[in-house]
C-alpha cells in the first residue's frame, strides 16, 4: 500500500514510499546505470519498481479492484504488469516506446493481484496503467503535481482529484493538502517531508524504503526503515545493492503476488 507523488515545475522530482507487508526484498542494479527494487514472492525476485537507465520512472501499486483486468495467459498481445515493468528496465524504453508498447498490448494483473502502474520520465510527464479500465497520460501543463496511491485514479475527471475516496485516499489526500505550504520551489528535503507525513507503521504495512528521484539532474536519494535523518544518495555507477530478509517465522503468512 504506497504512495506516490510527481512535483513538475521548475524541476522534476518523483517521491515513493515503498511499504512492504514483510516480504523479502533488493535493491540493485539491473542491467547497469539503473536502480530496481524486486519483491521475492515464492522464491523468486520479481520487479516491483524502479528507475531505468534513460531516466524512466515506473512503479506497480496494488489498486482497488473493479473486477476487470483480471489475470489472462501471456501471448505476444497481452503482458501482465511485472512483464511490463521487465520491459521497461531491461530493453531499456523511453517514453515513447512505452505508449507504443500500450498501444498494442493488453496489460492485465497478475494471477490473484490488482495493480496499477505509474510510468514518469525525466520531464514529467506520467502514464498511469491500470488493467481493465484505462491507460491515462499527462504532461506538466496540466498539473504541476500528480498523486498515486491505491484507488483507481480513472474514476475521476480530475487530473489530481480533491474528492478522493478508497484505498489510501488518506494519504493521497495528505500530499494534495500539503501542496500549497511548500512554496515556489520544491526541494529533495521537502519530498521527504511529504513521504515522513504519510509514512505507514502498522501491524501488515510498514514503510521500508522513501525515495526522492530528481529526473532533472539524474540524482536518487533514499532511506530505509523511515530513519528520515539518514538520507543516502544511491551511485548509478558503482551500482551499491541492498538486501533485506526477513526469517520465515517473520513473515507469518503464505506468499502472495508482489504488490505494493
Amino acid at each position: 500500500m504506497c504512495t506516490c507523488f510527481v512535483y513538475r515545475k521548475e524541476k522534476i522530482l518523483i517521491g515513493m514510499n515503498f511499504d512492504n507487508d514483510r516480504k523479502d526484498f533488493k535493491v540493485s542494479g539491473d542491467q547497469g546505470q539503473d536502480f530496481l527494487v524486486s519483491v521475492n514472492v515464492g522464491n523468486v525476485f520479481f520487479p516491483s519498481f524502479g528507475i531505468n537507465r534513460n531516466g524512466i520512472f515506473v512503479n506497480d501499486l496494488m489498486v482497488d479492484s473493479n473486477g476487470a483486468g483480471k489475470y489472462k495467459r501471456q501471448n505476444d498481445k497481452r503482458w501482465v504488469t511485472t512483464s511490463l515493468i521487465k520491459s521497461i528496465m531491461e530493453i531499456p524504453m523511453n517514453f515513447d516506446e512505452v505508449k507504443n508498447v500500450l498501444q498494442r498490448v493488453e496489460i492485465v494483473n497478475a494471477p490473484h493481484a490488482s495493480t496499477h502502474n505509474l510510468i514518469v520520465d525525466r520531464y514529467g510527464n506520467t502514464c498511469v496503467v491500470e488493467p481493465g479500465r484505462k491507460n491515462i497520460f499527462t504532461q506538466p501543463s496540466d498539473s504541476n503535481w500528480y498523486i498515486m496511491t491505491n484507488f483507481p485514479l480513472s474514476d475521476y475527471d480530475e487530473i489530481v482529484p480533491s474528492n478522493a475516496s478508497g484505498s489510501g485516499s488518506d494519504r493521497f489526500l495528505e500530499v494534495f493538502n500539503m501542496m500549497p505550504r511548500l512554496g515556489n520551489q520544491m526541494s529533495v528535503e521537502q519530498g521527504f517531508e511529504i513521504l515522513k507525513s504519510v509514512k505507514q507503521d502498522g501491524p501488515v504495512w510498514k514503510t521500508e524504503l522513501s525515495l526522492i528521484y530528481d529526473g532533472t539532474n539524474q540524482e536518487l536519494f533514499y532511506c530505509l526503515d523511515q530513519n528520515f535523518d539518514a538520507i543516502l544518495k544511491y551511485d548509478f555507477g558503482s551500482q551499491k545493492t541492498i538486501y533485506k530478509r526477513y526469517s520465515s517465522s517473520e513473515m507469518g503468512q503464505p506468499p502472495c503476488p508482489p504488490n505494493t
